[in-house]
């Protein structure tokens, strides 16, 4: 376990969860908790052992977006203000090389649905509640909603953003905000599936996806694009990785990398 203030950190096997923890504050995002998610995203990043991590919120909500009190602070250095922190942090979450799985309940609000649409894999109670509520309060979603606009599309986030309203699970599911519900014992299954899937697959191959995946999302369809993407399989065919799993599969064993 970590000696973080606002998140804690509990290690499985081969994955490692990630608490947000303010529960008496519906666990909103403060400079503190940015900082620490931050810092431990990049130990997670750096640690071979750990193949998966998932997100989620103690107490009995997942997360209620930033904490209005720190948006609203100005005796804070630049570096811990809000609109330097958040950015980062959703910066991060999106470009984490490894697959990450949130996992929500209760109210999920403003930047709780920034740390959402960064998720490889959504998995929502059935009772959640999701909001944009920003325009209600006389601000836009504005750090969150390139990673947002990318999950769901303009003209959903259009819909969501403008109206400010109450979106419950079918809702979030039908837009592509959410990819699976259930009950608790529900989420806990699908979550150890998505698991078991992540332990059997090559650990460089699916960091070196999720850099593909980003780099191609939106470009052009041009020759250069094609370019790169021979490059990188160039690269990736000629890794040690690449060459173990051929080699397993023309041998008919499990590759070295698969877990048990």
């Amino acid at each position: 376990m970590s000696t973080f203030k606002n998140i804690v950190i509990e290690y499985g096997r081969y994955s490692a969860t990630i608490w947000l923890s303010r529960p008496e504050k519906r666990n909103a995002i403060d400079h503190q908790m940015a900082s620490e998610l931050l810092e431990i995203l990049e130990i997670l990043q750096e640690n071979k052992k750990i193949l998966m991590v998932i997100v989620r919120g103690k107490g009995s909500h997942f997360c209620a977006g930033a904490d209005l009190k720190w948006m609203d602070r100005k005796d804070l250095p630049n570096d811990l203000q809000a609109g330097t922190l958040l950015p980062k942090l959703f910066m991060a979450c999106y470009i984490f090389p490894k697959p990450l799985i949130a996992m929500v309940h209760g109210t999920v609000m403003g930047g709780a649905l920034g740390l959402m649409a960064c998720a490889d894999f959504v998995i929502a109670e059935e009772n959640s509640r999701f909001r944009f509520s920003e325009v209600s309060l006389g601000l836009i979603p504005a750090t969150i909603s390139p990673v947002v606009i990318r999950r769901i599309g303009e003209f959903k986030a259009r819909q969501f953003m403008l109206l400010g309203d109450v979106i419950d699970v079918p809702q979030a599911l039908g837009a592509g905000l959410v990819d699976h519900k259930g009950s608790t014992e529900d989420m806990e299954a699908y979550k150890e599936y998505l698991c078991n899937i992540f332990a059997g697959n090559a650990p460089n191959a699916m960091e070196n996806c999720k850099k593909l995946i980003i780099t191609v999302s939106g470009k052009n369809i041009e020759k250069k694009l094609f370019d790169y993407t021979a490059r990188l399989l160039d690269e990736v065919r000629k890794g040690a990785e690449a060459r173990e799993g051929m080699r397993a599969f023309a041998e008919k064993r499990e590759p070295v990398w698969k877990k048990q």
